[in-house]
């Protein structure tokens, strides 16, 4: 089981005086943040996580992890929230990866899961360590009816954000938000490892260790 050390991204130690003693889940506290005109319920639980086929690079030798960056973050017209790098690099103009991000061959595999409360356990007051099961029916291609199995190198955990809202449909409000309004999420930790290829015959669990 790979211990992962997760570093805590830009915007998670901007929020961090409103994250102390919320993150493990329990109990289900939430705060009220007012971003311009709407008001938006934010509920500061880690309750997510991604891992995607970025988070690498070929020096020449071959692929090892990406240092990772505590800075990634989308790129308009997408809302400028952080994210792994699989998610990133889909609209940079001179993409981290091989291929054409904007054609519709290229795939960097992502996959996201919900976390639950037994998933999160403090080390101590300052450590976190949240336990991310890939389940034997989870992604196991890496783009739906590919017949790849995806490459695993970067693992993101994630909470709603507290500021940043996507409008909805007046007829498709999210579940529960009474905004009407879709949550992002903010990436409040991001760790890379080396490969790891998932298949329908295996699970793969990672902790990710936070350190605040």
């Amino acid at each position: 089981m790979p211990i992962i050390p997760g570093v805590p991204t830009e915007d998670a130690r901007k929020y961090f005086p409103q994250f102390l003693g919320g993150l493990r889940g329990v109990p289900a506290s939430s705060t009220i943040v007012t971003p311009g005109p709407t008001t938006v319920q934010w509920d500061p639980r880690i309750k997510y996580f991604k891992v995607g086929e970025g988070g690498w690079i070929d020096p020449g030798s071959g692929k090892v992890p990406r240092t990772p960056d505590p800075a990634l973050r989308r790129f308009a017209p997408d809302p400028l929230i952080q994210d792994i790098d699989a998610i990133v690099d889909l609209n940079r103009g001179s993409p981290r990866y091989p291929g054409n991000p904007l054609l519709a061959s290229y795939s960097r595999g992502i996959f996201m899961k919900s976390l639950t409360p037994a998933d999160l356990t403090y080390e101590s007051p300052t450590t976190l360590r949240i336990r991310c099961l890939l389940d034997f029916g989870d992604f196991n291609e890496d783009y739906p009816a590919s017949g790849r199995n995806p490459e695993i190198w970067e693992i993101g955990v994630y909470c709603d954000h507290p500021e940043i809202v996507t409008p909805a449909p007046p007829a498709s409000p999210g579940p529960g938000d009474p905004t009407n309004a879709l949550k992002q999420l903010l990436l409040v930790g991001y760790g890379t490892f080396p490969m790891q290829v998932k298949n329908a015959g295996i699970q793969i669990e990672n902790v990710v260790r936070l350190i605040f």
